[in-house]
């Protein structure tokens, strides 16, 4: 295993630290997520390694710039048509639900989105935008709880449309980003059946969200600032900023008092001239190591960070795992 020469960076605290470092290689991938792909009229579920899980016959409408394909981690299968309407096909390949998400605005709407954890334990289907009465709101629910339709509504909002939503990898939590123009970006936090548990304001137009482990901290971040909360009190951990490269994405470790965050550059579907970056919040110390080459990913929010030992991690969803290894 080819590990990378180390470089150094100070911390931008006020006092003065010695430089410490961070050692990063690669490994073959260990994502369990499955790919989805859509192939000559059907849906095909890859392992990373390409090996074939399950195919379903599905016609793809012509010209549809909705259309998606989602890979879940016992190999079912969720497509993405029409703007709003949903189809989960189990491993079998017979259709399990078939939802709209639509609102049926007169105004109009956004393409609807999907989030959930990594074992499609939680599904949220969201609208980040509606148009109704001169305003932009927007909606979430969860699906497989509700009595009626198969889901329930956690989140509604006439006047502050949703930039993401993030599901804890437990499946108990979820965080919803919002954001409304001249006011702070807010976070609102509930259980799986829509039971509010903190609202907290951000400052910076929040680009993505982590609810790490079992959910009882929440890492946001925006292009260049990272901070990170309490779920259960809603105080501010941690927090740091970020002059060089845009942030990708971050996650913190409670176990070690430690932010880690990947900055770099989108281009298409590979991060170029990438930094991994370990902030030590309980020693005020700073590590940073720039990636050799680029990341492949499928999708930016099915990057997740596993903490393997004490200042020791890996990240996953790139094509190969990246593992990180710091000092101080």
């Amino acid at each position: 295993m080819k590990i990378l020469t180390i470089s150094l960076i100070n911390l931008l605290f006020s006092s003065v630290l010695v430089a410490q470092s961070v050692s990063l290689s690669f490994s073959s991938n260990s994502t369990t997520k499955p790919v989805a792909v859509y192939e000559s009229g059907e849906v095909q579920v890859k392992e990373v390694s390409g090996s074939l899980i399950n195919t379903v016959a599905h016609t793809k409408p012509s010209s549809d710039p909705s259309f998606k394909t989602y890979g879940l981690a016992n190999g079912s299968i969720i497509v993405r048509e029409n703007i709003a309407n949903f189809v989960k096909y189990n491993v079998l390949g017979k259709t399990e639900w078939a939802i709209s998400n639509s609102t049926q605005s007169s105004g109009g709407e956004s393409i609807s989105e999907l989030a959930t954890d990594p074992q499609a334990r939680t599904i949220v289907l969201y609208n980040p935008k509606v148009k109704s009465s001169g305003k932009d709101g927007s909606r979430a629910k969860v699906v497989g709880i509700g009595k009626n339709d198969g889901t329930t509504d956690i989140y509604y909002s006439a006047d502050r449309i949703i930039r993401t939503v993030r599901v804890a990898e437990s499946g108990e939590f979820i965080a919803i980003a919002t954001g409304k123009a001249g006011t702070d970006d807010e976070i609102v936090i509930v259980d799986r059946f829509g039971n509010q548990i903190q609202t907290i304001t951000f400052d910076q137009e929040v680009k993505g969200l982590n609810l790490y482990g079992s959910g009882s901290t929440l890492t946001v971040f925006s292009a260049g600032r990272v901070a990170v909360y309490s779920v259960m009190d809603g105080k501010r951990i941690a927090s740091s900023s970020f002059r060089n490269g845009e942030v990708q994405f971050a996650n913190y470790s409670s176990s070690d008092q430690s932010i880690i965050a990947l900055t770099g550059t989108v281009e298409g579907d590979l991060i170029k001239e990438g930094e991994v970056r370990i902030v030590n919040v309980a020693a005020r110390k700073i590590a940073s190591k720039e990636v050799a080459g680029a990341l492949q990913f499928v999708n930016l929010d099915d990057i997740t960070l596993n903490r393997t030992s004490r200042f020791t991690y890996r990240i996953t969803g790139f094509d190969k795992d990246l593992r990180v290894n710091a000092k101080f």
